[in-house]
């Protein structure tokens, strides 16, 4: 029986997780999802999950040949995820040339089996204090109410119901008078 239960577990576990998320090893993944990448010196630098849409948080550290170390701020972004999904910046050879490239803005490049293509929006997270970055998921959390996103497994969505809020908060008086008689009007109904 225990066998059994083995053998059926080895079987469907490959089928739980569709995808990974690489990155190259002058990037580290922070976050996937608002969740934080617990990362080790035996990690591999790969993370599993469905395919579909992820938010992940991601940023640049590379030890340069003259030992100095460059570390960017994390950029958020989403990815679509379709089998091994990697993800990678330009080829940053030189401490002067990371230097320019992070004081600008980092290019993001996702490819997997969907094919290349270049994110096309980042935002950098900016965080506090003497750890800044020590609460990701925080960090995360309060982008994604700034924004009004709703992140799932796998998916990513703006949320429309503050929507409403901002359109009322903007409206004229007269604006505002004819929504209340609408609630009003249909709120009982």
């Amino acid at each position: 029986m225990r066998i059994a239960g083995l053998i059926l577990s080895l079987a469907i576990s490959p089928l739980a997780f569709s995808g990974e998320i690489i990155t190259n090893n002058d990037l580290q993944l922070m976050a996937v999802n608002g969740t934080e990448v617990k990362s080790s010196f035996l990690s591999d630098n790969k993370f599993e999950v469905k395919d579909g849409i992820h938010q992940v948080v991601v940023r640049y550290s590379n030890a340069f040949r003259d030992e100095r170390l460059l570390e960017s701020r994390p950029y958020i972004f989403n990815i679509k995820v379709d089998g091994d999904t990697t993800i990678s910046t330009e080829k940053l050879a030189s401490y002067a040339q990371a230097t320019q490239k992070i004081s600008t803005h980092l290019n993001w490049f996702v490819n997997n089996d969907a094919g290349k293509y270049q994110v096309d929006s980042s935002e950098q997270l900016y965080g506090e204090g003497f750890a800044p970055y020590a609460d990701i998921e925080g960090l995360v959390a309060k982008y994604n109410q700034k924004n009004n996103l709703q992140v799932t497994e796998n998916s990513v969505k703006k949320i429309a119901t503050n929507s409403l809020i901002e359109q009322y908060k903007v409206a004229s008086p007269e604006q505002k008078k004819q929504f209340k008689i609408w609630l009003i009007n249909n709120d009982f109904k």
